[in-house]
């Protein structure tokens, strides 16, 4: 069996709304997909990476949601990497508060809809997308090309 090792980095000091139900949602979802994911040969291993005290340098880690697959040799992606997304940062006043210095949060940017609170379809879509790169034995599917998972996607004929 093939392990996805699914990590959510937050510390533990410092935690806002988003963040909290970032992991929430995906110990929930990791628990609907893994007895799914079982059925082809792959174990969903979720991991809290809790980071030390926040500092100016490393609090932009926080909420980051990366999946990787060690058997594989598939380092660790970030989830809006997986999915072509971009990310910006908004100021988060509750983690500026208990941090002491501003802080600005995680944003994936879907069209022009910003989530701080990754919702379960985007997780989802990493988790499959990332779990068809597994399977397909490291050819990447992603939001610009398939590497072979799949034949005739994103409307090719």
């Amino acid at each position: 069996m093939k392990d996805i090792i699914i990590r959510h980095y937050l510390f533990d000091q410092i935690q806002c709304e988003p963040t909290h139900q970032t992991g929430s949602t995906l110990k929930k979802l990791c628990a609907q997909m893994a007895p799914k994911l079982a059925k082809l040969d792959i174990r969903l291993v979720f991991q809290e990476a809790v980071m030390e005290t926040p500092n100016a340098d490393n609090i932009r880690m926080m909420n980051r949601v990366t999946f990787s697959c060690p058997e594989e040799g598939l380092p660790e992606r970030d989830l809006d990497e997986i999915l072509g997304l971009q990310v910006t940062y908004e100021p988060c006043r509750t983690c500026s508060d208990k941090a002491g210095f501003p802080v600005s949060c995680r944003t994936v940017m879907v069209e022009d809809q910003g989530y701080q609170a990754l919702p379960s379809g985007l997780i989802a879509d990493a988790m499959l997308r990332f779990s068809f790169t597994v399977l397909s034995g490291g050819q990447t599917c992603d939001s610009h090309s398939c590497g072979g998972c799949c034949e005739g996607c994103h409307g090719s004929r």
